[in-house]
């Protein structure tokens, strides 16, 4: 199943764009997305009317839609999945400079993960994953190692450090609109389907999934 991980809507501050048109767009590229990830800046809309648009739109397409926050923290960006009560309860996703440390635990132990963003651009945790894997175990176990906005070196350090440090390597497009340049350029290829951000949380756990490059338009 492929799945982009990282995607922002009109609900971050520097995207315009709607959610139905990365679907859009994604059924007319025949691509194979079958999942996407908004994960937006510093935002976790528990509007129920965003939830019953995510369902009428999966409904309507076939393409799950899943939650998650790209949160700031005081080393960088991580990306969160499986937010729940209490760590909503813990933790103000609109706050800035979050502390990676404890919020990377308190996910962890609450069934979700965090994921370090693009980690060697505009990012503290790159030149600190030796030894923040080494103080959180297996609560920091997946990077994202291919991100679409990346320089190729800065892909290619994030390859290398996950290689180096068994971490499970992620992709996703960080699109904030639909076009060529910025969305179905790469994603995550997951070894079996999910249904909810539940599933997802599992299987990145596990580590049953890998980098996927979506072919490109000649």
């Amino acid at each position: 199943m492929i799945i982009d991980l990282h995607v922002h809507t009109h609900l971050s501050d520097d995207s315009k764009t709607a959610p139905e048109k990365y679907i859009e767009a994604a059924i007319k590229s025949g691509a194979g997305l079958g999942a996407i990830c908004f994960t937006e800046h510093r935002k976790f809309p528990r509007d129920p009317a965003v939830d019953n648009l995510y369902s009428e739109l999966f409904d309507n397409h076939g393409i799950l839609i899943i939650k998650g926050v790209e949160a700031d923290t005081d080393l960088g960006h991580l990306l969160l999945f499986g937010l729940n009560d209490e760590v909503m309860r813990r933790f103000d996703p609109e706050h800035r400079l979050l502390k990676s440390a404890h919020l990377i635990d308190v996910i962890y132990k609450e069934g979700g993960i965090a994921i370090p963003a693009h980690p060697f651009r505009d990012s503290g945790y790159g030149v600190r994953l030796d030894d923040l894997v080494a103080k959180h175990g297996s609560a920091l176990s997946a990077v994202e190692a291919i991100n679409g906005q990346n320089s190729p070196s800065e892909n290619e350090r994030a390859v290398a450090a996950a290689e180096k440090l068994g971490l499970t390597a992620l992709g996703g497009s960080d699109a904030h609109f639909p076009t060529p340049h910025w969305f179905l350029t790469c994603a995550t290829e997951l070894e079996r389907p999910i249904k909810n951000v539940e599933e997802l949380c599992v299987e990145l756990r596990a580590g049953r999934a890998r980098p996927y490059h979506f072919p490109r338009p000649a």
